[in-house]
């Protein structure tokens, strides 16, 4: 994210007001390992560094690599939890949190983290992921049933339309609980969730996804038959990237596409054991098990008239 000056300026008086310059090295260390402050000032050890001057440099440096979040992160972290047995009151914290969020982060709570507000922008890393590093994701694939079939059998413009139908009703159920589109081929596609109840979020996004398409091909289906989907959702780390192709590689993401290609009925929704363990008992118990899913616990939701 780009940091506004007034931000940066406001958390220098912060961080000086706050520490002594050898806990605020000890925290970028953490973030740059081997990173020298004094290195960073051309001063030699034998002169003390005042606050005011190691917050400018410290931060200055963490906005250059981009890592000015992740030390705020660390400020907010030894506020409420302590570093090495002791607390640190970080001055202004309330007013630089604000300042994120007039910039278009919130701070999520869970993951501990500062995130784009879903109001303002939505971009595909949350603003906040990095290039090649792992994460744990929740996600949620969604296939049509027999899309080639559709294709031939259909006008262009009728799966095209169909098509756009579908990926608005996906957009919809996601959008609201802050997940991202990864990959979507037509008829189909991948959606990550990320932070807060990522779980749970996906879970209630794939139930909204497929009770929105019953009522779909109900009442406004372009095509002489309904269309069918199969959703899957699965949990694990993956390591972000903006490149589709090396996302597919990863190890969640193929064990993903394996429950939705093999072990999920038309109109049903899998998930795996690591997910459905995390349910609420309520949602949990909406959930059946999948039979013959070769040793591997697998769970399933479809519509079922009374």
């Amino acid at each position: 994210m780009k940091v506004k000056p007034t931000l940066i300026n406001l958390t220098v008086k912060a961080l000086a007001a706050s520490m002594g310059v050898k806990i605020m090295e000890v925290l970028a260390k953490k973030l740059v390992p081997g990173y020298d402050l004094y290195e960073r000032k051309g001063f030699p050890e034998s002169i003390p560094i005042p606050n005011i001057d190691a917050a400018r440099q410290i931060l200055t440096d963490m906005n250059r690599l981009e890592l000015f979040p992740d030390y705020v992160n660390l400020l907010i972290k030894v506020q409420s939890e302590g570093h090495m047995g002791r607390k640190y009151r970080i001055s202004y914290l309330r007013d630089i949190i604000k300042m994120f969020a007039e910039q278009g982060f919130i701070y999520d709570g869970i993951n501990k983290i500062f995130v784009e507000n879903p109001r303002i922008r939505r971009t595909r890393n949350w603003g906040t992921l990095r290039n090649q590093e792992e994460y744990i994701f929740t996600f949620l694939r969604l296939d049509i049933v027999k899309n080639s079939e559709l294709v031939r059998k259909h006008p262009a413009e009728l799966i095209q339309k169909t098509y756009s139908d579908l990926r608005d009703i996906v957009d919809i159920a996601i959008e609201r609980r802050n997940g991202r589109v990864w990959n979507w081929e037509g008829d189909g596609g991948l959606v990550a969730f990320y932070f807060s109840y990522k779980n749970l979020l996906a879970v209630v996004s794939a139930m909204e996804i497929i009770h929105e398409i019953f009522i779909y091909n109900r009442l406004f289906r372009k095509l002489d038959e309904p269309i069918r989907v199969r959703l899957a959702i699965h949990n694990g780390p993956c390591e972000y990237s903006e490149n589709e192709e090396d996302i597919k590689k990863g190890e969640t993401v193929r064990k993903i596409i394996e429950i939705e290609s093999g072990y999920t009925k038309p109109n049903s929704i899998t998930v795996s054991n690591t997910v459905h363990v995390t349910l609420d008992t309520v949602l949990a118990d909406q959930f059946k098990p999948v039979e013959k899913s070769g040793g591997a616990k697998y769970f399933y939701y479809e519509l079922q008239w009374e």
